[in-house]
Order: structure tokens, then C-alpha cells, then sequence
């Protein structure tokens, strides 16, 4: 068995949106992102067929619509996204940032911070 660890500021951070900002890594089963939204961010409606996604909410205030349900989430908050299930967000004020696990690992997040954007455009 072998494990890896590395401090979050030790890793390369990546605009992935306009203002939305990603940390990857990732395990053989599951993938960790560190997002940080600086605003005005936005984050267009999109699913993941592939995965689960859990969010928790580190620090600010974000608003967020899960299968069409708005909120507002805010540090300590946790939110579970199912696969296939449409969601969207955008930054409310300042900067926000959360964490992301999806299982299993999305190697569309690997693909985003080596090369080009993993998320959909935003529509104009």
C-alpha cells in the first residue's frame, strides 16, 4: 500500500471558468479539487454522468442550484450531487472556496489542469 500527500499550496492552481479556480489531485477511486471562486464567477448548468460529487463549503458564500433547487451555501455547508443531476452555481460577493470529491476519480479534471478548460462554456 502507498500513500501521497502534499500541502494544497505545493500544487499548481488552474483558472478553469473566468474567476473559478481548481487544485487537483487524485486517487486510483476518487478525485479532490480545491475550488476557488473569485467574483464575479459563474458556472453554467451541467451534469456528470461518470460520477458523484461532494461539496464542502471552506470558507464564503456561494449560490448554488441542484436540480433545480437554489440555495445559498456557506462555510460548514455540505452538499452530495448524484450522478446525471444537473447543477449550477455562482460567486455571490468576494471569494468562496470549497472542496470537491468525486467518485469515481474524473480524469476530465486531470485533462483541465494539464492542458485546456474541463467545464462547459459559459453561454453568452
Amino acid at each position: 500500500m502507498c500513500s501521497y500527500w502534499a500541502s494544497w499550496s505545493d500544487l499548481p492552481e488552474r483558472e478553469v471558468l473566468a474567476g473559478n479556480f481548481r487544485t487537483a489531485v487524485t486517487g486510483k477511486e476518487m478525485g479532490l479539487n480545491r475550488i476557488r471562486w473569485v467574483h464575479p464567477t459563474d458556472l453554467p448548468a451541467h451534469t456528470h454522468p461518470d460520477a458523484e460529487q461532494a461539496m464542502v463549503i471552506t470558507s464564503g458564500r456561494i449560490s448554488f442550484t441542484v436540480a433545480g433547487e437554489k440555495t445559498v451555501l456557506e462555510e460548514g455547508d455540505v452538499v452530495v450531487i448524484p450522478r446525471g443531476v444537473e447543477h449550477s452555481g455562482h460567486s455571490i460577493e468576494g471569494e468562496a472556496t470549497f472542496i470537491e470529491v468525486f467518485s469515481p476519480s474524473r480524469v476530465e479534471n486531470l485533462v483541465g489542469f494539464l492542458g485546456g478548460p474541463s467545464m462547459p462554456a459559459v453561454q453568452a
